[in-house]
C-alpha cells in the first residue's frame, strides 16, 4: 500500500488531484497539509485524512508518505518542492515546475541527487487522443511535423501575468509538441506579440527537432475561447485532435473520427479517465513501485521548460 501526503489544497488540487488519487487501487491518502483552515478542513472532512497539518516539514517528518503531491502555483513551488525531495520523497508538482528556469534546474537537481521522482503535471502526454495519434503515426513514420495549439480569451489586464501566459500555460502546448516529435530541439523561431494588452498574450513558434520533424506552436490568447489542439503527421497518415475530446486520422485519402472516450473504453462522463490526468497518476504510483522514471519526470520536462524559456526570447517565467 503506498502512503501519500498532499501539500496544498486548492481549485487545482481539489479538481483534478484528490479525486484521481483517490481512484487509485492500493494508495492510502493519509495526511493533508494546507495553510488555509477552510480549505484544509474541506480536504479532511471528504478524504478522511488521518493527519492534518499546517506544517509540510513537520508533516514530511512524522507521517513518512512514500510520494507527496506538492500543488501549488509556481510563486510559492520552490521551498517545498525541494523541502520534499531532499526529505528523500517522491514527488508530484503541477505545471510550470518553478517560476524560471533557475527554479526548474534546483528541483531537477534536487531530484537527481536524492535519487526520486519529480513527475511534473503535464498530463495531455497521457490523453487518450494523444497516445492514439502516436500509434498511429508509429505505423507510418518518421514523424515529419507536430503542431500544438493552446488559444483563450485574455485581453487587457487579464492578460497579466505572475511569470508569463507562454510560461505558466502555453507550457502545455510546448510540451505536447516536443512529446510528439520525439527528438529535442536544434533550431527556434519565435515571436512574442501583444493584441488587445499592455502584456504578451500571443506566441508563435517554428522548432526543427534533431530527427528531422518540425513543430509548429501557437498559444493565443487574444482569440474568442479556450481551445487546445494538436496535430501529428507521419508518412501517410495525419492526426488531427480536439483535447481531450476528439481525434481525426486520416489515411489512403478517407477520414474516421474517434472520441477520446471511446478510445480509452470510458463513460463520456468521465473525463478524467481520458483527458490523461487519472492515466498521468496511475503511471505515477506504478513507477513509486517499479522504480522507472515516469514519462513526464522533471529530469524530461526539464528540457520542455528549456524550450518554453527559448520561445519567451531568454530564460521565461518571472
Amino acid at each position: 500500500m503506498l502512503r501519500t501526503a498532499f501539500i496544498g489544497a486548492g481549485r487545482r488540487s481539489q479538481s483534478a488531484h484528490y479525486p484521481n488519487v483517490n481512484r487509485l487501487p492500493e494508495v492510502e491518502m493519509v495526511a493533508a497539509c494546507e495553510l488555509d483552515e477552510e480549505l484544509l478542513h474541506q480536504v479532511a472532512v471528504e478524504y478522511d485524512f488521518q493527519y492534518r497539518y499546517d506544517d509540510h516539514r513537520r508533516m514530511l517528518e512524522e507521517v513518512d508518505p512514500d510520494i507527496v503531491y506538492c500543488v501549488m502555483h509556481e510563486r510559492w513551488l520552490l521551498q517545498p518542492a525541494l523541502d520534499c525531495l531532499n526529505a528523500g520523497k517522491h514527488t508530484f508538482i503541477e505545471k510550470p515546475p518553478g517560476m524560471n528556469m533557475d527554479d526548474v534546474q534546483q528541483i531537477h537537481d534536487a531530484a537527481v541527487a536524492n535519487d526520486v521522482i519529480c513527475a511534473v503535471g503535464f498530463q495531455r502526454r497521457h490523453a487518450a487522443v494523444t497516445q492514439e495519434a502516436l500509434r498511429q503515426v508509429a505505423r507510418l513514420g518518421p514523424v515529419s511535423t507536430v503542431v500544438g495549439t493552446f488559444n483563450k480569451r485574455f485581453l487587457g489586464e487579464e492578460a497579466w501575468s505572475f511569470t508569463t501566459t507562454n510560461w505558466e500555460d502555453v507550457c502545455h502546448a510546448v510540451d505536447l509538441v516536443r512529446f510528439m516529435a520525439g527528438g529535442e530541439p536544434v533550431e527556434v523561431t519565435a515571436y512574442q506579440d501583444k493584441f488587445g494588452s499592455d502584456y504578451r498574450n500571443c506566441y508563435t513558434g517554428l522548432v526543427r527537432f534533431d530527427n528531422g520533424a518540425t513543430g509548429f506552436i501557437h498559444g493565443n490568447r487574444a482569440s474568442g475561447a479556450r481551445v487546445l489542439r494538436g496535430e501529428l503527421h507521419g508518412t501517410g497518415v495525419g492526426c488531427y485532435f480536439k483535447l481531450p475530446h476528439e481525434i481525426e486520422i486520416t489515411e489512403d485519402n478517407e477520414a474516421r473520427t474517434l472520441n477520446g472516450w471511446d478510445i480509452d473504453g470510458a463513460a463520456e462522463s468521465d473525463t478524467s479517465r481520458y483527458d490523461g490526468v487519472l492515466a498521468m497518476h496511475e503511471h505515477i504510483a506504478d513507477c513509486v513501485r517499479s522504480g522507472e522514471k515516469p514519462l513526464t519526470d522533471i529530469r524530461d520536462a526539464i528540457h520542455s521548460m528549456a524550450l518554453v524559456a527559448a520561445l519567451e526570447g531568454g530564460e521565461g517565467g518571472g
